[in-house]
């Protein structure tokens, strides 16, 4: 017998659980507040019991989510290990690994910026810019320590916390448009040496970045 999964405890975890699976389908203008109540099997005016609108609901939908990963605990314990090379499989085996759990999350933040919705920034904080963080304050440490080029750590660390990103969210694509079969973790096997290779220091670099 298949095993059945188990109900939200509240009528309030219902909304949050059943508004994620639609904004992750359609949205935040595809996923309507009729729509919700009536697959949480309640009236519209039920829901502005529990939210203020329709924004405090995907708000909520997308702490919700994001609480349940624990990124933040997960990078700190992982702060100063390793060489630039594990640090950057660590956070891409991380973003892949909630991709692959979560894969309503990554949704959502595809549906973010291409409505470019105000609240879209909640989903960016919460998500996306711990790895940047992260990856940052690590850039920043290495590089006084004399072990990375002294590159932007910023831009750097956006630019790859992005390309990982884009992997979760692509790769399939990729494999439809080019008749391949890479996996997201093949993709992050190929890419992920070059990009350390490029920022540690070797001895015939600049001790300034112009």
């Amino acid at each position: 017998m298949e095993e059945s999964k188990p109900k939200p405890a509240s009528r309030r975890d219902c909304l949050i659980e059943i508004a994620s699976r639609l904004f992750a389908n359609h949205g935040f203008e595809g996923a309507t507040v009729r729509r919700i109540a009536r697959e949480c099997g309640i009236t519209e005016a039920a829901i502005y019991k529990h939210f203020d609108n329709k924004e405090h609901l995907y708000e909520e939908a997308i702490r919700s989510k994001t609480a349940k990963h624990d990124i933040k605990d997960r990078l700190d314990g992982a702060r100063g290990k390793g060489s630039i090379e594990d640090v950057l499989f660590f956070i891409s085996r991380q973003i892949l690994e909630t991709s692959r759990r979560d894969p309503e999350l990554i949704r959502m933040m595809l549906f973010s910026s291409l409505e470019g919705f105000r609240s879209s920034t909640l989903l960016y904080k919460e998500f996306r810019y711990p790895f940047i963080q992260f990856l940052r304050e690590e850039l920043v440490t290495r590089i006084e320590a004399g072990e990375l080029r002294d590159v932007n750590p910023f831009i750097t660390s956006r630019c790859f916390v992005g390309m990982v990103m884009d992997c979760a969210l692509n790769v399939e694509l990729w494999n439809n448009l080019e008749s391949t079969t890479y996996s997201s973790d093949a993709v992050v096997n190929n890419n992920v040496p070059i990009f350390a290779r490029g920022l540690t220091k070797t001895n015939g670099d600049a001790s300034t970045r112009e």
